[in-house]
């Protein structure tokens, strides 16, 4: 499990999803809850620095202190009986949609299967507070992933490969929103196409 998630920061840092010590990434193992450490750069981490906490946030292995944003991952695992991975990063063009939209419209086909229909942008809170994991939640529903206002992104999924996708065809889709404002009208789909599109992803598309 820790080896897993060392793996999957190195991808957000090649990836440039992120820089420094910003970004957590956890997994729900059982009742238990294995998630990056507060501060510590992604180049460096090894699987004995993962800390693992229980489902109120007690800390059960790792010397080190989990990742600030605890509140929110425990949020969403309390939430969402069908999340088992949890990726928050800072991307450039999500970020961008972060202090400048509030939602992003069905716009490409493989964002709405994997993502959702509509995106939402989630009120501002200050890091790491519970009040932040709330408006998360809010905002995230039965999505996989949630823009957070004036921060970043946050990507789940049944395991780290389906979030770490989500986080990719995020970003991605982010760009493409930003860019066609630029040009001019933005095409949306219709409401039912995306509907059926998401439905078929989570019934028969995903892989387990």
């Amino acid at each position: 499990m820790a080896e897993s998630i060392v793996n999957y920061a190195r991808k957000v840092s090649e990836e440039g999803l992120t820089r420094g010590t910003w970004g957590n990434i956890s997994v729900r193992d059982g009742g238990y809850i294995y998630i990056t450490p507060s501060g510590f750069p992604y180049d460096k981490l090894t699987p004995k620095h993962i800390t693992v906490v229980n489902g109120e946030g007690k800390k059960v292995y790792g010397e080190l202190t989990p990742s600030s944003e605890l509140p929110l991952h425990i949020e969403i695992y309390e939430t969402r009986a069908d999340i088992h991975a949890i990726i928050h990063t800072h991307p450039v063009y999500s970020t961008i949609v972060s202090v400048t939209l509030k939602e992003i419209p069905p716009i490409v086909e493989d964002a709405v299967m994997i993502l959702g229909e509509w995106l939402f942008v989630s009120e501002y809170a200050l890091p790491g507070t519970e009040e932040l994991a709330r408006n998360a939640v809010k905002a995230l529903g039965n999505n996989h992933c949630v823009f957070l206002r004036n921060h970043g992104l946050v990507t789940v999924g049944e395991n780290l490969q389906e979030a770490f996708t989500a986080t990719l065809v995020a970003e991605k889709t982010a760009q493409i929103y930003i860019e066609a404002l630029r040009v001019g009208t933005v095409s949306i789909l219709p409401d039912e196409h995306a509907k059926l599109l998401r439905e078929k992803y989570l019934k028969s598309y995903r892989q387990k």
